[in-house]
């Protein structure tokens, strides 16, 4: 490790890159230990407030985090889910196995609430999904889905172990244009603690919202639980232009 302090470049931000380096070249693992400000202050010989200044940078950015009386850790890397994209394909893009357990399916004829939400007539069947998605067999979020009967007929048939957006665009031939999602941090739930193996001390992200198809229909709602230390949804966002 080297520090330039003739660079116009912060000493702070120098260490910082570095140590981001060490840990894009997998020189610095996922939970490993890193040294300590005292030991990065005396060997680069910069003080430990510039020190504590650039981990605290990474740890605000989700690459290190902290735990008292032990030190600084690498974080682990997140699932990121960055589009339109199923979970099963997230998982396997990360290297790791996707699995379900299917927690509930049946047919709802009596939410009101769910069926004014997706533009359905009161006496409209609607689909109700509830799944516990895993990765390498570790739960990482529930998801449900509320679908009208009308554009999903018969798809109780269908292997919902696999994705569900594969079996709506396969078998349907449908494609999703966009989601409308809110997203919320809250605590777990009794429920959530005991499907998703956490405590309350762990956040969940809450996130909910409407696919629409190309032509504006309201394909079906989706309200998912997912793990804040397992997973990131990561969301662009557009300014409208002045007109």
């Amino acid at each position: 490790m080297h520090i330039d302090k003739m660079s116009p470049i912060p000493v702070y931000y120098q260490l910082r890159n570095i140590i981001l380096n060490k840990i894009k070249s997998a020189e610095y693992s996922e939970e490993d230990l890193i040294p300590s400000e005292r030991e990065l202050s005396e060997i680069l010989g910069i003080s430990r407030m510039t020190v504590r200044h650039a981990l605290s940078q990474l740890v605000n950015e989700g690459l290190l985090y902290r735990e008292k009386g032990k030190g600084t850790f690498v974080a682990k890397k997140k699932i990121v889910q960055n589009n339109i994209t199923s979970f099963s394909e997230i998982v396997k893009l990360k290297g790791l196995v996707p699995s379900t357990e299917i927690l509930f399916f049946g047919k709802d004829v009596k939410n009101n609430e769910m069926k004014n939400i997706l533009d359905m007539e009161i006496d409209e069947p609607l689909y109700n999904l509830k799944r516990l998605r895993l990765a390498n067999l570790k739960p990482i979020g529930i998801e449900e889905v509320f679908l009208p009967e009308k554009y999903f007929e018969g798809i109780e048939k269908y292997d919902f172990t696999s994705s569900l957006y594969s079996i709506i665009k396969d078998k349907y031939s449908i494609t999703i244009n966009y989601t409308d999602n809110i997203i919320q941090a809250k605590t777990p739930t009794k429920e959530e603690k005991i499907l998703l193996k956490i405590t309350s001390a762990t956040p969940i992200l809450k996130i909910s919202g409407i696919s629409c198809s190309e032509d504006d229909i309201k394909l079906f709602y989706q309200n998912d639980t997912y793990r804040s230390d397992e997973y990131q949804y990561n969301a662009r966002i557009f300014m409208n232009k002045l007109r």
